[in-house]
């Protein structure tokens, strides 16, 4: 499967591979890491089995980027990314490293499904609806603000996407950025990060 790294809109391919100390172990191993360290905070681990030539760039300079990948476990039975040098058009593996607003929190699912009436305090109003998140989560982190993140958090993903429209959404003070985007996976491209303004318009996906 290719590779993608989405961050609020932005898409990028591949992944950064980063080191990961072991404590107690005295060991460092490759790894996809979202999330954060701290109180209120998650990070998220993904084990990955390197190349040869790349485990020797990782040893070098501390991270490689990948670009392609398939899903197995570790002995343990959670899952492991094992880098191969082709890929396949059905589905893709997303590493979201989705952002907040301040005070905030965001948001994955799939596409709109339609639009839904109901009542607010005896008024008519009309708000989509969306699909639930298509993709197979393999780990997920927190990211949060404040001493003990209870300002605002949010997760980030690690996951196999199928072919299809998802989206990510952002609450809180966005200081006139999106609240929320757009991607679609076709089986040879992923598109996105669009707004629900610009998608209607370029009428691409």
């Amino acid at each position: 499967m290719k590779v993608y790294t989405i961050e609020s809109g932005e898409v990028s391919e591949g992944a950064i591979v980063e080191k990961l100390a072991l404590k107690g172990a005295g060991i460092e191993i490759p790894a996809l890491i979202v999330g954060e360290d701290g109180r209120g905070r998650e990070r998220g681990v993904l084990p990955i089995q390197l190349t040869n030539g790349q485990y020797k760039e990782w040893q070098e300079k501390g991270r490689v980027r990948i670009e392609f990948a398939e899903v197995g476990t570790t002995k343990a039975g959670k899952p492991k990314l094992f880098v191969k040098d082709s890929d396949t058009d059905e589905k893709i593996v997303c590493v979201f490293r989705t952002g907040i607003g301040f005070r905030g929190g965001n948001n994955h699912t799939g596409d709109r499904t339609g639009e839904e009436e109901y009542d607010d305090w005896g008024t008519k109003k009309t708000r989509p609806t969306f699909a639930p998140f298509p993709g197979e989560i393999l780990v997920r982190g927190v990211i949060a603000q404040g001493n003990a993140g209870r300002m605002g958090s949010g997760d980030q993903l690690v996951a196999v996407m199928p072919k299809g429209v998802f989206r990510t959404t952002y609450s809180g003070r966005l200081y006139g950025k999106p609240s929320a985007h757009y991607y679609c996976w076709n089986g040879h491209q992923l598109l996105g990060g669009l707004t629900w303004t610009v998608r209607c318009a370029s009428d691409i996906f």
